[in-house]
């Protein structure tokens, strides 16, 4: 919302705080900063995943189903 009201800078700045979160995003931004190697640096970040547990093969009686 804040780059379509013409606040990039404000935008890129949010996103910077979330820095595993939407790099794409993120690189989008600072490219419409002209920012290209930051947005490039940003890309090349490997991506993290997410850590669930692993199953164990058992089935839970407890609520919720």
């Amino acid at each position: 919302m804040l780059a379509k009201a013409g606040r990039t800078e404000e935008a890129a700045a949010v996103l910077e705080r979330h820095p595993t979160i939407n790099s794409s995003l993120r690189a989008e931004r600072l490219i419409d900063l002209g920012r290209i190697e930051d947005a490039v640096r940003v890309l090349q970040q490997p991506m993290s995943k997410p850590t669930t547990p692993a199953w164990d093969g058992a089935y839970s009686t407890e609520p919720p189903f």
